[in-house]
C-alpha cells in the first residue's frame, strides 16, 4: 500500500514557483544573488503555510550547497593553478618549466572549466524541474543538496 503524495495547495503554488525561480536574482547580483533570492523569498513566504516553508528551505539549501561546491572548486583551481605556475617558474630547466606551465593550463581548460560549467548549468536545470513539479502541485526535493535548514 502506498501513501498518497503530498500536494501543494493551489493558493501556495505561485509563491512556491516564485521561490524556486528566485535564484535568477544571481543574474542581477552575481555571486550572492542566487542565495539571497531564495533567502528573501523563504523569509517572505514561510509564515503562510508549511508547504511554502518547506519549499523555501529546499531552494535555499540547494543554492547554498551549489554556492559552497563552486567555492571549493574555485579555491582548489586557484591553488593548483598557482602551484603549477610557481612550480613551472621554479623548475631548473626551461623545458621542465614549459611542461609544468602547459600542464597547468591544460588542467585548467580540460578539467576546471568544464566542472565550473556543470556547476553553473546543473542548478538551472534542477530549478526548471522544480518549477514544473511545483506548478503541478507536487513538492520538490532537490538532489545533491546539503540540508543546512531542516
Amino acid at each position: 500500500m502506498s501513501r498518497p503524495l503530498p500536494v501543494i495547495p493551489e493558493s501556495d503554488r505561485t509563491p512556491a514557483i516564485i521561490t524556486h525561480l528566485s535564484p535568477l536574482a544571481g543574474f542581477v547580483l552575481p555571486t550572492l544573488g542566487n542565495v539571497l533570492g531564495p533567502l528573501v523569498a523563504w523569509l517572505a513566504f514561510r509564515d503562510r503555510s508549511g508547504a511554502l516553508d518547506e519549499q523555501g528551505k529546499e531552494a535555499l539549501n540547494f543554492q547554498l550547497s551549489f554556492w559552497l561546491y563552486g567555492l571549493v572548486v574555485g579555491v582548489l583551481a586557484f591553488v593548483l593553478f598557482s602551484a603549477g605556475l610557481i612550480g613551472g617558474a621554479a623548475a631548473g630547466t626551461p623545458d621542465l618549466g614549459a611542461l609544468a606551465f602547459l600542464g597547468t593550463f591544460g588542467a585548467f581548460f580540460l578539467f576546471f572549466l568544464p566542472v565550473m560549467a556543470v556547476l553553473g548549468l546543473v542548478p538551472f536545470v534542477f530549478m526548471i524541474v522544480a518549477v514544473v513539479r511545483v506548478s503541478a502541485g507536487q513538492p520538490y526535493r532537490y538532489p545533491l543538496s546539503i540540508r543546512f535548514l531542516r
